[in-house]
């Protein structure tokens, strides 16, 4: 969310950022909005009153709720307009199924949305499903910043033949979604075949516990926990990998996968609709059925030499083609200053 009203700020826009997270640091106007009540729709709610407030303050000439469920909710009854939503992943893939609570949430906001961003084919078919115009859907990748992550030019490659230690790298954080236990388990698996080490970026409330996993006796020389990292220390890391993989059950388009595939790392990711977008099993990568240890074993041991080459070479195509974040915030922007022009808002340059 930084990342995206950042790019608006150094855009030359007035940009406020709403949270209830952490805003400190923010190079750009921000407000913590506090949470009045524990329950996180009564919460929102409770909200509502200081965030119209606060936008009739600030006069935007766009709204935009990064997060379909609470913030979207919040953004549809502010009055704010024009009102842009935007997609995520979990709020349409995991919190639209789970209740109904979080259903009429998600479908007000979408029916509410003047324009709904997303990342993926999935996402756009899981809007439309949950009451979205299709004519109001605009699809764009987030995106990745080319100059930090990039392939090293002099990267060492075995020779044919050869049968060296390989590096595996998740830069995942360490949330149940995204299922690293999978790649503790399929470590003895892939270990019986080939000289391995494994390198886990990031950090979440599972950390203590997969440590300790895998700390058993012959696999915690194998593990390397490195905790949250910079962009450029994780571009470092992936440049050095030679197999990114990633055990995620749900995903809309995955940052993480496009920054390994800019970086030259060879993808072997769970074989679920978003990451079809970007892999095709065999040829730029591999795919494996999610929970399979044996499948992400199975996957990992098959990349050898000339087909960790040849995905390089494909993937450095397919992130210039569709996957650098500058070029597609500019369709963004374009998108959203159409949007005020059409609707008649000024010319103040603001957004919130």
């Amino acid at each position: 969310v930084r990342r995206w009203a950042g790019y608006f700020h150094e855009r030359g826009h007035d940009v406020l950022l709403l949270s209830f997270e952490n805003v400190e640091g923010c190079p750009f106007p921000s407000v913590r909005l506090p949470m009045r009540l524990p329950t996180k729709l009564a919460g929102y709610l409770s909200s509502l009153s200081p965030v119209r407030k606060i936008l009739r303050d600030f006069r935007p000439d766009l709204l935009n709720t990064l997060y379909v469920s609470g913030y979207g909710l919040l953004g549809s009854l502010s009055g704010a307009k024009p009102f842009v939503v935007s997609a995520l992943g979990s709020d349409l893939l995991v919190d639209y199924p789970k209740n109904v609570i979080h259903r009429i949430q998600i479908r007000r906001a979408l029916g509410r949305a003047d324009l709904v961003t997303t990342d993926a084919e999935i996402l756009s078919e899981a809007a439309v499903a949950a009451g979205a115009s299709r004519a109001k859907i605009l699809k764009i990748f987030f995106g990745i910043d080319g100059t930090i992550f990039h392939p090293a030019p002099d990267k060492e490659r075995p020779t044919a033949g050869e049968i060296p230690a390989i590096t595996i790298i998740s830069t995942r954080n360490l949330y149940d979604i995204y299922n690293l236990d999978l790649l503790i388990d399929a470590s003895p698996l892939i270990l019986k075949r080939i000289d391995a080490r494994f390198i886990v970026c990031g950090d979440g409330p599972l950390r203590e516990k997969l440590e300790e996993r895998a700390a058993c006796p012959g696999m915690k020389e194998r593990f390397t926990f490195t905790g949250r990292l910079d962009p450029s220390s994780i571009a470092a890391l992936l440049r050095k990998a030679d197999v990114y993989v990633s055990t995620s059950r749900s995903d809309s388009t995955s940052v993480s996968l496009l920054e390994a595939m800019a970086s030259g790392a060879f993808p072997v990711v769970t074989d679920i609709p978003a990451n079809r977008e970007w892999i095709e099993d065999g040829i730029n990568g591999r795919l494996f059925p999610a929970d399979s240890p044996e499948g992400l074993a199975s996957a990992v041991i098959a990349a050898d030499h000339g087909s960790m080459e040849k995905s390089r070479k494909i993937n450095a195509g397919l992130i210039a083609e569709k996957g650098l974040w500058k070029p597609n915030m500019e369709i963004i922007e374009g998108a959203f200053i159409r949007l005020v022009s059409e609707k008649g808002r000024g010319s103040t340059g603001k957004s919130a």
